[in-house]
């Protein structure tokens, strides 16, 4: 005889409305200063302004899958490692030194020297619901790469934005394996953390 776990917790989510995303904003990001296995530490949160687009893929790889006895076993699961192709209104010279680790010179110039090597960063943001509330998400270790950048001539009346792209690769943290968190406003439990979230 099969039986059915008892899923209560499933069946009162299922009751509940549910409401997509419609927006990012609110973009900021932080230094990652440490991570060991003794705990993580941050800099100071920055804003990161002009997100237009945040578009995420699993880079994990397939997972190891053991066969025997005619059926799959057991699986090994790979470290998290997730692209991000950010793309964004414009990223300030002052921000790419940041997030690329490069140089502002003595005339507020921006050079961009080989050997440079990107530390790690969070970033987080709000992506509003259609239901006027936000969700939170944090991603807690990334590390950036050139973004990509593309100039178009004028022509005549038509007007064509150029946008400049990010693109960040997550990994766990190494203090507690964490890569990213997310919540929506209206959990009750989350009422007391909000602000500093």
């Amino acid at each position: 005889m099969s039986e059915t776990p008892a899923n209560n917790t499933t069946e009162a989510a299922e009751r509940e409305p549910v409401y997509s995303t419609v927006g990012i904003r609110d973009l900021v990001a932080a230094e990652v200063t440490a991570d060991t296995a003794e705990g993580t530490t941050y800099g100071d949160v920055f804003p990161v302004v002009g997100a237009i687009e945040w578009d995420m893929t699993d880079q994990s790889g397939d997972p190891d899958e053991q066969y025997y006895d005619d059926v799959e076993g057991d699986v090994l699961y790979k470290d998290p490692k997730m692209q991000v192709d950010l793309e964004l209104a414009d990223i300030p010279p002052a921000v790419q030194a940041v997030l690329l680790n490069q140089l502002i010179d003595d005339n507020g110039v921006l050079v961009k020297k080989a050997g440079g090597k990107p530390k790690y960063f969070a970033f987080g943001f709000k992506s509003e619901k259609s239901n006027g509330e936000d969700r939170y998400i944090w991603y807690y270790k990334g590390r950036c790469a050139l973004p990509s950048q593309k100039h178009a001539t004028k022509r005549g009346e038509d007007i064509t934005r150029q946008t400049q792209k990010l693109r960040v690769t997550f990994v766990k943290r190494t203090s507690d394996g964490m890569w990213q968190t997310m919540v929506d406003e209206n959990t009750t439990e989350f009422a007391s953390a909000k602000a500093t979230f």
